[in-house]
């Protein structure tokens, strides 16, 4: 067994130059090499389980349980280790998270215990794994830096790679796609392409889902095509023949008929997702069969080809249906296996516990009785005290409870009230520029109407004494009065219906806009409102605005209400510094709206104070304000956050102290 053993060491160390690409090849070279002790029957059980565990998990839990035994009956506890890590492999392929990460936690404390770095670095690597299948990406991200710091001390090249692609996975399914970029290229650079073609094919898959997600597909593309190279030219651990990394083909052919999709290219995107899909079938990839036939069924479901779409969705249930049949079956098994390893524990328990015996049976006797005895006078004297002490918790509990539900009452009152308050106070602000902007055809009326009087008694003076020509004079001059009267009256009737149209409460339903319109007709208004209050207030406001940007689908009423509350707070910002500023500071507001390839942006800057840097991350929260008290409920930026969101958009500031800020709203282009 031994000379098996040594023949096995050396064909892999033949290889190990080559083999670089295979997954399984650093724990060849970097684990089970390392111990002369480890038997060829324990290396070959727990190599079964590590190629077995993918497609045939009941078979590779039967491996790394047998290999497991042996290992502790050779007191190998690194070879130990590595079959318990395996079995959580295992746990996590079928889709058993919980149980997976249970193991995975027994394997590390062995490797901490025994102090072996390199494979600590991976069992950390591995819980992080888990912990991102399970959705917990910060969680999965603390584990991946703890292997990072690791791998970089010991200068664990291959780990390192995988450890930062998985980083900068973390970082992509938190949306932080600078951060995804930057880690996922420094595990990129770190591949040799000649030799670490399994980890290059890796990292261009991931580097293609990061820049899917921030809409640079030409990089994308790039990114899952050259992934289809490297993943498909990988070298066998033994030397006999090229493998393929199916799970990064599966995952890259699938990524390149999103970018298919997503550029109207039908016939490609087809020809990517049912490779992607076959290529999942083959190797029982569970996952990305039903990742793969989901997106089938939805493209059908779009080409409203219903009966294509219905096969694929069916397709997509059955893999549902198969990981669960498999975590089922596994359950049974996880049993069986967790009580035979508790029954050797008790065993082992028991040996000591009679070696104990053999040596104080005399004395035992005596303090077993006597520890029975105080014990059981103890136990009973504490139960008492316990449920005492229960039943005043519990009445204590209620009363808290009461107090609690007294106060969320107050509390939701109180927010009501300030919620109302802040309608009110933009209404009143609205109103107010309202009665500005109607004022000025109103005096055109008026005007044109004592000028018009004035006129008819010229023209009966006129007729009266014959004087024909100059009476049409009159007339037409009274005519054109006449049509200013008409033009201004409109212009009136205009101003009130719009303002009613935008002050009125929201019907909830988008309607196609004008941004340029809406953006202008706001700032006069909020402007207005604002000199109404104070007469001495003076401004001065700029637009630019993209003539190119068309009509979008929004709320008018709450988007109005969004810019409403920005104008009003730029205006704000500006008076304020005026108060403190020197005679030579102008108060500027600037109107900016611009459209890209895929949305549309309307930025509001003003030259005031600034916001300090110590608020920013408060300044979207409910009630926070930075206006003195009684002039500000600081409910008028969160809620133009929560209606920003609502339409699918984002709002952002850019702010610097004692120079201005700027509030950016970004709003998807449909």
């Amino acid at each position: 067994m031994k000379l098996f053993f040594l023949l096995w060491i050396l064909i892999a160390s033949c290889f190990a130059g080559y083999a670089q690409d295979d997954p399984t090849s650093n724990f060849i070279t970097g684990h089970l090499l390392k111990s002369k002790a480890a038997d060829s029957e324990l290396y070959f059980l727990w190599y079964q389980s590590e190629i077995h565990n993918t497609t045939a998990p009941d078979s590779a839990l039967v491996f790394a349980q047998k290999g497991l035994a042996f290992a502790r009956e050779l007191k190998f506890e690194e070879g130990e280790a590595l079959c318990i890590l395996s079995i959580a492999k295992i746990f996590m392929n079928i889709g058993n998270y919980s149980k997976s990460l249970q193991t995975a936690l027994q394997s590390l404390d062995i490797f901490e215990r025994i102090n072996v770095p390199s494979e600590k670095a991976i069992n950390l690597y591995f819980i992080a794994e888990v912990f991102n299948l399970q959705g917990d990406y910060r969680q999965s991200l603390l584990y991946d830096q703890k292997a990072r710091v690791i791998a970089e001390s010991i200068h664990e090249k291959k780990s390192l790679i995988q450890i930062l692609s998985n980083i900068g996975h973390d970082y992509e399914q938190l949306n932080q796609l600078d951060s995804a970029i930057f880690y996922a290229n420094q595990g990129y650079a770190l591949c040799d392409p000649y030799a670490d073609a399994f980890m290059v094919g890796k990292a261009l898959s991931l580097l293609g889902d990061i820049y899917t997600k921030s809409g640079n597909l030409t990089l994308a593309m790039s990114s899952y095509r050259l992934s289809l190279v490297y993943s498909g030219k990988i070298k066998d651990v033994l030397g006999s023949g090229i493998l393929k990394d199916n799970l990064a083909l599966a995952n890259a052919n699938l990524g390149i008929a999103v970018i298919y999709k997503k550029e109207n290219k039908p016939d490609s995107c087809l020809y990517y997702a049912k490779r992607s899909l076959q290529i999942a079938s083959q190797r029982k990839f569970t996952r990305q069969i039903l990742n793969a036939a989901q997106f089938l069924a939805d493209y059908y479901q779009d080409k409203k080809i219903f009966d294509s779409a219905f096969a694929y969705q069916h397709l997509s249930i059955q893999a549902k249906d198969s990981l669960f049949s498999a975590q089922k079956i596994l359950e049974f098994q996880n049993i069986s296996f967790s009580e035979q390893m508790r029954q050797q524990e008790l065993k082992e328990e028991e040996g000591r516990y009679r070696s104990r015996i053999s040596i104080y049976i005399l004395f035992g006797a005596i303090a077993a009785i006597l520890v029975i005895v105080i014990i059981l006078l103890r136990n009973n004297r504490q139960k008492q005290k316990a449920n005492e002490l229960l039943n005043e918790q519990k009445q204590e509990i209620g009363i808290q409870k009461t107090k609690a539900e007294n106060a969320l009452e107050d509390l939701q009152l109180t927010q009501a009230q300030l919620i109302q308050a802040e309608k009110m106070a933009s209404l009143g602000e609205l109103t107010a520029g309202i009665a500005h902007e109607i004022q000025n055809p109103l005096n055109f009326v008026n005007n044109f109407s004592e000028v018009s009087n004035e006129l008819m008694g010229e023209l009966v003076e006129e007729v009266s004494n014959g004087n024909t020509a100059e009476a049409k004079a009159i007339a037409e001059d009274i005519r054109q009065n006449l049509e200013k009267i008409n033009h201004h009256g409109k212009r009136a009737d205009a101003i009130v219906k719009g303002m009613l149209q935008h002050s009125r409460s929201s019907s909830g339903q988008k309607e196609s806009t004008d941004i340029n319109a809406l953006a202008d007709e706001y700032l006069r208004l909020s402007y207005h409102g604002l000199r109404a209050k104070d007469k001495s207030f003076n401004a001065r406001f700029e637009t630019d605005l993209d003539k190119t940007l068309g009509k979008i689908n929004i709320i008018p009423q709450d988007f109005g209400r969004v810019l409403l509350n920005l104008y009003n707070n730029a205006f704000y910002a500006v008076a304020e510094k005026k108060k403190q500023a020197p005679e030579n500071y102008e108060p500027t507001i600037s109107v900016t709206t611009k459209r890209s390839a895929n949305k549309v942006s309307i930025s509001v800057s003003d030259n005031g104070n600034g916001i300090p840097q110590k608020v920013i991350d408060k300044i979207f929260q409910p009630f926070f304000t930075t206006k003195p008290s009684g002039q500000g409920t600081g409910l008028g930026l969160s809620m133009s956050y929560d209606i920003i969101k609502a339409h699918g958009g984002q709002i952002k500031l850019e702010t610097k102290e004692n120079e201005g800020t700027v509030f950016i709203i970004e709003l998807p282009q449909k």
